[in-house]
């Protein structure tokens, strides 16, 4: 006979933050017991299949600190595929990460998964906040042909076809419940799975239902199989059955093949699950040192070892990838966990720092372009009398660069850059400072080596991966022209007007610009105004100085802001104290360039606001573009509408993601790690504002109007607030159209910048040139022997041999 009962796959799992409202080292305690008693009820037969969350870092993590007979009885169990592992090393936010981390987070996660002797081909995502639109090519690319996902998406059915926007389509299902569900552990269990079953039955395109027993940091019930095999003695509507999630998502898309509904691009609706779009700043001091990181590792690191004729350090690169994967998970980089967490995220992004430090240093040694020791040539103590200029990526770099230099000896007054042909370069001193630099030969003492640090803007345009020597030489100075009331160029006029208004005109138009700030009574997670809110605008800026040195222009601008020092004590409104936050505002115009380079210096004293950088559209606009993982989206206008009280709902997002660039009309901008954007109306005008710094108190609150239910524990987090100075670097281009693909190689100019490194070499290997300026480069690393180039088309045509929005990965 037939069964007419409903099958219910039942996939035991456990979602593991390694560090969220813990250290990482307390949940490391928690992995040793969780993991034990898994294993015990696996070898006893309770549990058929354990699923370890979809990222092996979590096993990485019981492998470096269990014991080895625990570890042995886990291993023994993933070989026999009683625990699945994979496919991601974590559990990234996809949001504000690259798409290289997000390929590079595949490769090491299903390598080591293998390794162990599993992996799942699930492109399992239960808790990331959104889904990046690419994310179903990655998974293609990787050969995973389904997805399991719970954030992002609002559709009636549980299962759907998600549509990439090269037309890559992966057969998903969609957790309408989310993923954190433990009906067998609670008293009243067999009331709350009969909830539960009849709440997504609904939905279902077919008669195989999921459940996920489990949550995060949680044990397997003792009895589940108990209480499993009493439950389908007990009624004749569903037969639970445990199995894994990848042969439960084979089932139920091989059902459902034909019917299921198109989903395409982006998900980050919020209908029905939260996406917690504001910790796209929250503690942006932490999205800062990531870039800084990630774009040292594919902009500085990797080419170098891709170019040179040197021994790779696979081993060591490898290990600098998976510190950096780390750091990307999303309860860490998103800032939304204790500040124990974030105090020790700092901490590795230090340590980071020096091993990239290192392997530049043992490029740079082994290419005999610098010596450790004294006995070989030219020496440890050595300065930038000569240089080598590289550029990383296989585009032509922009006309200048901005480069730090180190002479020995007293300061110069000007210095003079000539190619190894004695042809001298269009260059300029921007800044002397004295210093040293410290060496230690392998050979000798370390010693000191004091001299002076100069930064210089340097004309000398290069083609892909191309390099060029250099000698440097000090001459006598040439003095700039100070005391200059405005700036100019070809293509812009800066300048304050009367009112002390920033005013930057440029093709017939006039671009103001200023800082704003309003009361923030939200958490890591949302932006909430309080129930009196408080918006200023600090536009009144004060010339510190400008001057002319020769092709070179620099304005300096001081501002100070006025903002209450926190808000009340009851939460409702401003404080009566206030604070003056200052800022410094640097913007030089090199050349001709089409850009505005700039840079803010901004020291905030304020608690709970939002300080924002504020540019006046010159007309409404619908849309907006920013740049995400392997692509450059194109973002409708959502203007925010917050809630007059709370709810159980969370407000639609009004806030955006970008990686480095947004464009909204005419005002292009480039930028590092200034990760949230929003289109806000001013009156009957319109405004791009960027997130600067955001100051919150709590790791999650339940009386927010933007999302009336906690999304975490109601843990405080004094550090959050982000009290302190803060750097920020941008580029402003207010000459192209919105959605120019120009603007992206001016970000990649920003974030990925020609090289300026000590020494000559012969050893570097034959440059190479995209055919086609609007491909993107991903990566450029080497393989054994080989080099490889990953590219990424943003546009709607094929470029070269890449398809409309395709990545493509080949040795050139």
């Amino acid at each position: 006979m037939i069964s007419t009962k409903k099958r219910v796959g039942v996939v035991v799992q456990t979602h593991w933050d390694r560090e969220w409202y813990f250290s990482r080292e307390q949940f490391v305690a928690r992995l040793m017991r969780v993991m034990e008693r898994v294993a015990d009820q696996l070898e006893a037969g309770q549990l058929e299949q354990f699923l370890f969350d979809g990222q092996v870092a979590a096993l990485e993590d019981l492998l470096a600190h269990g014991e080895p007979e625990l570890c042995e009885r886990v291993l023994r169990l993933v070989r026999a595929g009683r625990i699945a592992l994979g496919p991601w090393y974590v559990m990234a936010d996809e949001f504000l990460c690259s798409g290289e981390s997000l390929w590079r987070n595949l490769e090491i996660g299903m390598a080591d998964a293998r390794r162990h002797g599993n992996c799942q081909l699930v492109g399992y995502l239960p808790d990331s906040f959104g889904h990046i639109a690419q994310m179903p090519q990655l998974l293609r690319q990787f050969g995973i042909a389904s997805a399991v996902l719970w954030r992002g998406i609002d559709t009636p059915h549980s299962e759907f076809d998600w549509v990439a926007l090269d037309g890559s389509t992966v057969g998903s299902l969609f957790l309408t419940q989310g993923y954190y569900q433990h009906p067998f552990n609670v008293d009243d269990w067999r009331s709350a799975l009969e909830r539960y079953l009849q709440q997504i039955e609904g939905r279902a395109l077919s008669p195989n239902l999921l459940l996920t027993q489990g949550g995060d940091h949680l044990l397997p019930h003792a009895e589940l199989a108990e209480r499993m095999a009493a439950f389908n003695a007990d009624q004749a509507q569903y037969e639970l059955v445990q199995e894994g999630l990848q042969a439960h998502a084979e089932r139920v898309l091989a059902a459902t093949a034909g019917r299921r509904p198109q989903v395409h691009g982006e998900l980050r609706d919020n209908t029905q699950a939260y996406v917690l779009p504001d910790v796209l700043s929250t503690r942006r001091y932490l999205k800062l040192a990531h870039q800084q990181a990630e774009d040292r590792l594919l902009g500085e690191i990797e080419p170098l070892y891709a170019m040179l004729d040197v021994p790779l350090p696979a081993r060591a690169l490898e290990q600098c990838w998976r510190t950096l994967l780390q750091q990307q998970a999303h309860d860490s980089i998103c800032g939304c966990s204790a500040d124990t967490v974030h105090r020790e995220m700092v901490s590795r992004f230090e340590q980071l720092a020096q091993r990239l430090d290192g392997l530049r240093h043992q490029a740079l040694v082994a290419a005999g372009m610098v010596s450790d020791e004294r006995a070989v040539q030219p020496g440890p103590f050595v300065d930038d009398a000569s240089i080598t200029l590289f550029n990383p990526v296989p585009q032509a770099s922009e006309d200048w660069h901005t480069v730090r230099l180190f002479l020995a000896g007293e300061a110069a007054g000007d210095l003079g850059v000539r190619d190894l042909a004695g042809h001298l370069l269009n260059s300029a001193v921007l800044k002397v400072t004295a210093g040293h630099q410290f060496h230690s030969p392998l050979d000798d003492f370390p010693d000191p080596l004091n001299g002076h640090h100069y930064e210089v803007a340097l004309q000398c345009p290069l083609a892909g991966l191309e390099t060029r020597q250099l000698w440097v030489n000090k001459i006598t100075a040439t003095r700039p022209e100070q005391g200059l009331q405005e700036i100019g160029n070809p293509h812009y006029r800066i300048a304050l007007n009367e009112d002390g208004e920033l005013q930057i005109h440029a093709d017939g138009c006039t671009q103001p610009l200023w800082i704003g700030s309003e009361l923030d009574a939200g958490d890591s997670y949302n932006f909430s105004p309080p129930p009196q809110p408080e918006q200023r605008q600090h536009r009144r800026f004060t010339l510190v100085s400008a001057r002319r040195c020769g092709a070179v222009q620099e304005m300096v601008l001081a501002i100070s802001a006025c903002l209450p020092a926190s808000l009340d004590a009851q939460r409702q409104g401003p404080s009566a104290d206030e604070v003056d936050c200052e800022g410094l505002l640097r913007l030089r115009l090199l050349g001709d360039s089409r850009c505005i380079d700039a840079q803010l210096d901004w020291n905030n004293h304020a608690q709970d606001q939002r300080s924002r950088l504020v540019l006046p559209l010159a007309s409404t606009i619908t849309e907006s573009w920013s740049d995400g993982a392997f692509a450059w989206q194109r973002r409708p206008v959502v203007l925010a509408d917050y809630p007059a009280t709370p709810s159980r709902r969370e407000m639609p997002p009004a806030v955006n993601p970008s990686h480095s660039a947004i464009a909204a009309g005419r005002v292009n901008l480039a930028h590092r790690a200034m990760q949230e954007y929003e289109i806000v109306a001013l009156g009957e005008q319109q405004a791009l504002a960027v997130t600067l710094v955001r100051s919150v108190g709590w790791l999650s609150r339940r009386d927010l109007v933007t999302r009336g239910v906690g999304a975490g524990p109601d843990l405080a987090t004094p550090e959050a607030q982000c009290l302190g100075p803060q750097r920020f670097d941008f580029r402003l281009n207010l000459l192209d159209e919105a959605g120019s693909l120009a603007l992206l190689g001016q970000a990649r100019a920003l974030r990925r910048p020609v090289l300026c490194l000590r020494g000559h070499s012969d050893r570097w290997r034959t440059p190479y040139q995209l055919d086609h300026p609007d491909l993107q480069t991903s990566s450029l690393r080497r393989q054994g022997q080989a080099r490889e180039l990953r590219v990424w088309n943003p546009g709607s045509e094929a470029l070269a041999s890449v398809p409309a929005f395709g990545i493509a990965t080949f040795t050139p």
